[in-house]
This record gives structure tokens, sequence and C-alpha cells, in this order.
């Protein structure tokens, strides 16, 4: 069902609307959710209560989502990100590592190169940042497509270019940040 009868739907009746959007998004979410919860740590009901809780802030929030910002999927994906980081935050405040426990950090020693995790993370900084640089539409395009997984023509719509200069603005940007990271331009 399209965005704007979707939304039509959940204002009109609240339990329909509610149904058609876990029956339209419930694996999407379950996806976004399940990939920032490693699956060694958590049992499945963690992941299924995640979901559960990014349908409710999502209906909690209504009134506050903005068709023009962003369309219901790319919405639902960022609220199932943040509600996956929370519970893992949450989870590793209650029952994480204790750092007075020299088995539990000859346990992370082995379990995990934490040099490798820091490079990483550092990279990952440099690529935001080398992308928020690219100024805008650019940045937008970029985060759009390969952050959110929006369509060319979704993007399209919702910054105002045609699909045809989407698709060249995310090639032309994609070839400076190979550039800028020493990739050869394609």
């Amino acid at each position: 069902m399209e965005d704007n009868k979707l939304l039509r739907l959940l204002h009109k009746d609240p339990n329909a609307g509610m149904e058609q959007l876990m029956n339209q998004y419930t694996g999407l979410v379950y996806a976004v959710v399940k990939s920032k919860l490693d699956d060694s740590y958590y049992v499945s009901s963690d992941i299924e209560d995640c979901v559960a809780d990014v349908f409710s802030k999502f209906y909690a929030e209504l009134s506050d989502y903005d068709p023009k910002i962003s369309s219901i999927k790319t919405y639902l994906c960022v609220i199932a990100r943040n509600q996956a980081i929370n519970v893992s935050k949450r989870r590793n405040l209650e029952g994480g590592i204790s750092l007075d426990d020299e088995q539990s950090l000859l346990q992370v020693a082995d379990d995990v190169m934490i040099d490798s995790e820091l490079a990483e993370d550092e990279l990952r900084r440099e690529v935001i940042k080398a992308v928020e640089d690219l100024g805008e539409p650019d940045s937008s395009i970029i985060f759009r497509k390969f952050y959110y997984g929006e369509s060319s023509k979704d993007i399209a719509k919702a910054v105002g270019l045609t699909v045809s200069n989407v698709d060249t603005r995310t090639h032309r940007a994609l070839n400076k940040l190979r550039k800028l990271f020493g990739g050869n331009e394609v």
C-alpha cells in the first residue's frame, strides 16, 4: 500500500492501519533489528520485542512523522536501527563485561580485536565526514541511497530532481569519494 493511503488508514482506523503497516514492513524491520543485534548474544525474543517496540514507537510518534522528509519505510528503518542500538546499550549496562573481572578481560582479548574495531570506527567517521563534505544535495542522495536503501525514484521525489539527475549525481559523488580514498574512478 502506498504511503499516503497507509497514513489515511492509520488516522481513520488505527487498528487496521497498524495491521497493514505491520504486514507490509515487519520483515524489513526485523532484518534491520537483527542486523544490529548479534545472534550469539541476543535470543529471538529480544529481537521480536525490539521489533514490537519499533511499531509502538512509530504509532506514538505518528503525529511527528512528515512524509515530505522521508518515506514510511525509511522512517521505520531509522526507528528500528535506533531501537536496536538502545537495546544493545541497555543490555551492555545491565549485564555487560565487568572491567574488574580478569576472566572477562581475557575473553574480550580472545574474541575481539579491539584495534581493528577502533580502526573501523575511525574509517566510518572519515567516510561520513567525506560524504557530508560533498554538500547538498549530493550528501543527501548518497545517504538516502546507500544508508537507507531508497530508490533513485524516491530520492528524486524527495530532493526535487529527476531520476536521471539523481543517478548522475550518485555516480559523480562516488567517483569523488573513490578518488579521495585512493581508489580508481569508474
